[in-house]
């Protein structure tokens, strides 16, 4: 995740346990208070829902590589071997069960292995005659249905994580804007009690690392002098 957006969600954060902690009294501004909180629970669940989605992304590809060396490896490995034997009289048969399926990507490398599944099955009694082992379709047609569901794992987490990342990146900026709004009713509201007003421009302020190079997301501090909107 993002190291900035955690600064930004660590700054947001204070400021939400600020404004409950010191309520304002007013029903407009606490309406802007109620409106920034809902929006950084918001916030707060797509940060959860990236981190879901690459934690399933990455077990369903360690899954289907997997599975992807024990198809290499077990049924297809055998049926090619066993279409090596059948070059010249049935060309095509050959052809189709020894397609190469190395350097392929993983919607590829399924389309492929299920059309030499496709040849294998049709061929059946061919291959048996040939040496192919009574198992090696049933084994070739579980593998490959495990493999589907693992492809299809791996494409939803990544659908989960880029969809969160760009709602995070919006829902980001529009919080800073709105951290800014209340930084002017804030600064107003308790003009008179600098004890108060002291600890709001601690919190609204995130202290970034020395030496680091961050690039934030969106502005990680309220920058003073800042006219609230």
């Amino acid at each position: 995740m993002d190291g900035a957006l955690l600064l930004v969600l660590m700054m947001l954060g204070r400021l939400e346990d600020f404004l409950r902690a010191y309520p304002l009294g007013d029903g407009p501004s606490e309406q802007v208070v109620a409106r920034f909180i809902e929006r950084l629970g918001r916030l707060r669940a797509l940060m959860a829902q990236q981190r879901d989605g690459t934690v399933a992304r990455e077990a369903q590809n360690k899954k289907h590589r997997e599975l992807r060396r024990q198809l290499t490896a077990g049924p297809l490995r055998h049926l090619a071997r066993i279409g090596g034997a059948l070059e010249g009289e049935f060309a095509e048969v050959a052809a189709a069960l020894r397609q190469p399926v190395r350097r392929l990507s993983m919607d590829e490398f399924l389309g492929t292995a299920q059309s030499i599944a496709v040849m294998a099955e049709a061929q059946h009694d061919l291959l048996r005659a040939r040496g192919m082992g009574p198992e090696a379709l049933d084994d070739l047609g579980g593998q490959l249905t495990e493999y589907e569901q693992a492809v299809h794992g791996a494409n939803a987490g990544r659908r989960a994580h880029t969809g969160a990342r760009a709602e995070l990146r919006s829902l980001g900026r529009e919080l800073i804007q709105m951290a800014r709004q209340l930084d002017g009713i804030v600064e107003y509201h308790f003009r008179d009690n600098p004890e108060v007003l002291g600890a709001w421009k601690s919190v609204r302020n995130v202290a970034w690392p020395v030496g680091e190079v961050v690039k934030p997301v969106v502005p990680a501090t309220i920058p003073e002098g800042q006219p609230s909107r």
